[in-house]
């Protein structure tokens, strides 16, 4: 996809978080473009849900945020509504929980609660992305009964149903999917499953920002990495240009070990 100044889907300017007297995050700067699918690396309490929270929006967000401005297609978050937001950005936070005994189906079918659309059409889009991750055959179980596994594919599934209008084919450009470690609790092969759908997501213009320890995982796919550390960003750029000792040890404070891969780009090892 060829990337120029219009697709511009988020800009992070300046920005500076503080929580009371103690400061998380200091002059971030980063612009995110149509299709990029962008992960974020750092040592835990470094900012990195901070961040995303921030880019969220919503009071809490604002509260917290002391300068700097935040632009979705050129607007300033804050002129969002609520509502308005929904449509161009959906987010799956680290922790998610559902206070009452829903079926995966109807968890699945809020998300949808926005579009005005034929019930074919939303049955249709719920049970591709359904099967997309694995999940058609929990579609009439109670969520609070399933794995941890299998609740974080259920919430990434409600994440990406607001935002996809009919199909997992259609053009996503302009829309922004923010992830805060969405393959914790998952096995190898769904962590597989979810990184590639993730990445085929990317090549239809989704721009996706996505938190993970798991540096090795998300290497092959992302298109980007930012890499959090001393309350800001040391490193922005291709996996295999940020993943250097030097920055590595800077971010996480303990000497690591790099292995190249001829297919797969680099990998950290202790």
């Amino acid at each position: 996809m060829t990337q120029t100044p219009e697709n511009t889907v988020l800009q992070v300017i300046e920005v500076q978080v503080k929580r009371g007297e103690r400061s998380l995050l200091n002059k971030v700067n980063f612009t995110v473009k149509a299709g990029e699918f962008i992960a974020i690396a750092g040592e835990n309490g470094c900012g990195k849900s901070t961040l995303l929270s921030t880019i969220c929006g919503g009071e809490g967000a604002f509260r917290a945020l002391v300068s700097g401005k935040i632009y979705v297609h050129d607007t300033p978050l804050e002129h969002y509504s609520a509502q308005q937001l929904a449509t161009m950005r959906a987010v799956m936070c680290q922790h998610q929980t559902s206070p009452f005994g829903f079926l995966v189906d109807e968890v699945l079918t809020l998300a949808r609660h926005a579009m005005i659309e034929p019930s074919h059409i939303r049955r249709g889009c719920i049970a591709t992305v359904s099967d997309a991750l694995d999940l058609s055959h929990l579609l009439h179980r109670n969520i609070q009964t399933l794995s941890g596994g299998e609740q974080q594919r259920v919430y990434l599934a409600k994440a990406l149903l607001q935002l996809v209008p009919s199909s997992l084919e259609d053009d996503l450009t302009g829309k922004l999917l923010l992830l805060d470690e969405p393959t914790s609790a998952l096995d190898l092969r769904h962590q597989k499953l979810v990184m590639a759908l993730l990445a085929k997501l990317s090549q239809h213009g989704l721009s996706i920002i996505c938190i993970s320890h798991d540096i090795n995982l998300v290497t092959p796919y992302c298109t980007r990495m930012l890499v959090l550390a001393n309350q800001g960003v040391i490193a922005d750029g291709a996996p295999a240009d940020v993943l250097d000792q030097r920055i590595l040890k800077q971010c996480y404070q303990t000497d690591l070990h790099l292995i190249k891969h001829p297919e797969h780009g680099v990998f950290v090892t202790h």
